[in-house]
């Protein structure tokens, strides 16, 4: 199972805001500096600022992933990114939390199967080190031990009632406990136990283990019992994961409907329709299903894929006697013709689906029958159409159970939209209400208003006929109106009659407008241009800054193609030879570690720097992180309990967990190559290993990054050579940008504002625009702007334009950053410069140095320079 774009997308801020957590020593410096780097403004009139929900300060972020994002993968993949950020010798331990048993059996279920892939994921992540525990297995120590515990990833999947409540004492979780006796003796800081409960209960021994929690569905955690539980759980970080985040909740990451309709994982938009009656309503929605299980027939013989579309059928409540709803509807059915075997009742008090497999081609399910029973712990990529049946004077309540038609089966496009597309039929005289709780379901599933399109076949939407409602859930309820099963039934027989052919499809009319409708949706996904307010989610577009192009310069500037290094792969079917941006993992491709020597100077190891592993002192861990409890008392005592070898033999373990990290590199080879750096060490620099592994971890750990970035050079040099990397046209300058702090005080400027800028480069920009020959200049935003892709990558911080049609990349560099990275980035820049076909140059400006490579100049040498261009 792969993860899909914007899963990976998700990661990746995750990871940036744990490195910049780290680097800053802050969680909400992190949280301001990620938004930023991404053009958002947090604070004042901008994104709110990051919120401690925790009394310690623990770090706690949220991912808003809709409906049918695969939340549970997402965070499957989340936890070794975590861990990959704390100090090496943490103890692994993660508290996945749920609302409810329904959702709890199923993730329990998932993550203890070897064949899933979010448990096979895990697996791969921790080499097979994992353990997933239920509460009883906890209470009952099954597998669960103080020495189980250092030598993998324990997972304890748990719901939010077995620990969310003021009656603590009531609770197993709170009690004493035999079978964890053997715990207490290595909680080293029992000042973190809780008051007047027993060291051995569960709850002590989690606090103890200072986990990592995953909260699924955060949105049901926000109440002060809520918080308290998480309190007591010790966390030492929380990841939230819901598709309706809170007012509180620190959204790193957003993921929004155009993503995941990209990426085929929803049935989007969803095309609701009005019909005249309930017999109406009935009659379309199995028309609907009928047609488009002829298209998944026809699909199938080209796929392979089996697709059975299901009518989910949402019946009116009624206080106390609700069967005599769901009831109706079957006994609708049946009379109509359809087949008893085909329906099946899911309510609060009738499971007619436990133990079935929906997804089998052996089930013969086509129709389920439901209150609100559906609206969590279910999952059917195969529902597809949701038709609401009550009184046309009744408010049509969809909120809780819209996202359960939303899935794509096999998160596989299909041929005919007719299958990529969610379907809702309803018979109200207030359509206009309707359709506010059809945005209300769209809501809570994470979606918005735009996902979705109306059909009236009464009224116009913007214009609902008056007439009285009653709420679902008010008394008394209506009985269901009449439907005339006979005519149903003539329906249904005369759909029967008609071949189950796909042809007919476009000239159907409900179709026919539902394919119309969703061409218009794909349209407006599609149209959106590639700006950083359009690549932004919906939520945080205004919380940007916006600014356009001065008109000026706009129709010159939007024709340019500025070159980027390019690789070639081969022809394709639409040209001769296809092209692709180069990548870092391209140049990395053939690299070893068999030849590489293994000098490394130990010698600048400095003896009193913080011993994260085994010592004591906390000092080089970051104050951020909430290490506190057992994590390093138990590997303390084992590890001074062991003969050397075994010593020595974990200290390579560790260095290389930590250079495993890097994707480039071949597990075995970095074994041995371990191996050989170790056996060149004197004996004083293994005892001094031994002791303190993080300093000898971080010199590895540089020097295989070093020969890897000298492999990408050497690649990047042979390609050029061999022709296989091109200067091709490639980025195009946005219609706007989107800087957090801007200024607008010189003139020239491509953009009506641009990004603030530093002394010096403010000097290099006033210059500019004071000269003759410059058209425009533009300050290029960093992580977001054009970069130049080679060996590594560099953003200019200016671009300019001269009145000859010459484009300037300009990087300013302070003298004291004429450095190694400097040289290489200049030298490639220069490279960049010569194939670019002269109309492109490249400068690195020194403030007063002038290097002597290619690519750097002086100040003053690159003033005399552009002003003959």
């Amino acid at each position: 199972m792969e993860l899909k774009t914007y899963q990976k997308n998700v990661l990746g801020d995750l990871s940036r805001f744990l490195t910049l957590m780290t680097e800053k020593n802050s969680a909400a410096k992190a949280y301001q500096t990620l938004w930023e780097e991404k053009g958002v403004t947090v604070g004042f009139n901008g994104l709110s600022p990051y919120h401690y929900n925790l009394s310690h300060g623990v770090p706690d972020v949220c991912f808003k992933v809709p409906t049918g994002g695969g939340k549970t993968f997402i965070a499957a993949n989340a936890i070794k990114t975590i861990y990959d950020a704390m100090p090496t010798a943490t103890t692994k331990a993660v508290v996945w939390l749920v609302p409810s048993d329904a959702i709890l059996t199923q993730t329990y279920a998932a993550l203890s199967d070897p064949h899933h892939p979010y448990r096979q994921k895990i697996d791969v992540d921790f080499g097979g080190a994992v353990e997933v525990y239920s509460k009883s297995q906890l209470l009952n120590g099954q597998n669960f031990n103080p020495t189980s515990i250092t030598e993998q990833l324990s997972v304890f999947v748990l719901s939010y009632d077995s620990f969310r409540t003021s009656k603590k004492e009531g609770r197993k979780a709170f009690q004493e406990n035999g079978n964890l006796a053997s715990f207490p003796k290595y909680m080293k800081d029992k000042d973190i136990l809780l008051p007047d409960t027993d060291e051995t209960a569960l709850i002590q021994v989690i606090r103890s283990l200072n986990p990592v929690v995953i909260v699924d569905e955060s949105h049901h955690a926000t109440s002060k019992l809520s918080v308290e539980m998480l309190e007591n759980f010790n966390p030492c970080f929380v990841l939230d994961l819901t598709a309706t985040p809170k007012k509180k909740s620190n959204i790193i990451s957003f993921v929004d409907a155009a993503q995941l309709k990209k990426a085929n994982m929803v049935k989007l938009p969803v095309i609701v329709y009005n019909r005249k009656s309930q017999s109406d309503v009935y009659g379309d929605a199995i028309h609907i299903r009928r047609k488009l299980e002829a298209q998944a027939k026809v699909e199938q013989a080209e796929t392979g894929r089996y697709i059975r579309p299901i009518v989910l059928f949402q019946a009116q409540p009624r206080i106390g006697t609700e069967s005599t709803t769901y009831d109706k509807i079957k006994n609708t059915l049946i009379e109509a013709g359809i087949s008893r075997e085909e329906i099946a009742i899911k309510t609060a008090d009738k499971d007619e689906l436990k133990g079935v497999n929906l997804l089998s081609s052996d089930c013969p399910i086509r129709y389920i029958i439901t209150v609100n029973a559906l609206k969590e712990g279910w999952d059917c990529p195969f529902a597809y159409v949701l038709a609401t049946v009550a009184n046309r004077t009744s408010t049509v309540d969809v909120e809780q159970i819209l996202g359960r038609v939303l899935r794509l089966p096999y998160t596989k496009k299909n041929k005919s939209n007719v299958l990529n597309i969610s379907y809702a039929i309803t018979s109200s005289a207030d359509f206009g209400k309707t359709l506010d709780n059809v945005v209300k379901g769209l809501n809570s599933a994470g979606f918005s208003e735009k996902d979705y399109r109306a059909k009236d076949v009464d009224e116009d939407v913007s214009e609902p006929v008056a007439q009285p409602t009653l709420n679902l859930f008010d008394e008394p309820t209506e009985e269901l109106p009449e439907v005339d099963t006979e005519e149903l039934k003539r329906r249904i027989e005369i759909m029967q009659q008609e071949p189950e052919s796909t042809e007919s499809i476009e000239s159907d009319d409900m179709l026919a407008a539902a394919l119309a409708q969703n061409e218009a949706y794909e349209d407006m996904v599609s149209r959106a241009e590639e700006t950083a307010v359009n690549n932004a989610p919906t939520e945080v577009r205004d919380k940007m800054n916006v600014f356009r192009m001065n008109e000026e310069y706009a129709e010159e500037a939007t024709a340019l193609r500025f070159p980027q290094f390019m690789m070639k792969v081969g022809p394709s079917f639409f040209s001769d030879d296809e092209y692709v941006p180069l990548k870092l993992e391209h140049l990395e491709d053939g690299f070893t570690l068999k030849d590489k020597d293994t000098q490394i100077d130990f010698s600048t190891v400095d003896a009193e720097m913080a011993r994260v592993d085994i010592d004591d002192s906390t000092e080089a861990v970051p104050k951020v992180w909430q290490i506190k409890g057992t994590d390093s008392t138990y590997y303390k005592e084992w590890f001074n309990s062991q003969p050397s070898e075994v010593r020595l033999a974990h200290c390579k373990g560790l260095i290389r967990k930590q250079i495993s990290k890097m994707n480039s590199i071949n597990d075995r080879e970095l074994l041995d190559y371990i191996d050989r750096v170790v056996d060149n060490m004197t004996e004083d620099q293994l005892s001094d290993m031994e002791q303190s592994p993080y300093p000898y971890i971080k010199k590895v750990e540089d020097k295989v990054k070093a020969l890897l970035a000298a492999h990408r050079m050497d690649i990047f040099n042979l390609w050029l050579e061999q022709g296989k990397i091109e200067c091709r046209a490639n980025y195009t300058l946005k219609s706007t940008v989107s800087p957090t702090s801007f200024f607008s005080s010189f003139p020239k400027s491509l953009y009506t504002s641009e990004e603030d800028v530093n002394d010096y480069e403010r000097k290099v920009v006033w210059q500019l625009s004071s000269m003759d020959n410059i058209k425009w200049w533009h300050r290029n935003i960093s992580r977001l702007g054009f970069q130049i892709n080679g060996a590594v990558h560099a953003y200019p911080d200016i671009i300019a334009m001269t009145e000859s049609g010459k484009i300037l990349m300009i990087e300013t560099k302070g003298d004291h950053l004429d450095n190694a990275e400097s040289k290489t980035k200049a030298i490639i820049g220069s490279k960049w410069d010569a194939l670019s076909g002269g109309q492109y140059r490249y400068f690195m400006v020194f403030q007063t140095k002038s290097p002597d490579y290619p690519g750097a100049y002086s100040y003053d040498r690159f003033l005399e320079i552009i002003a003959a261009l």
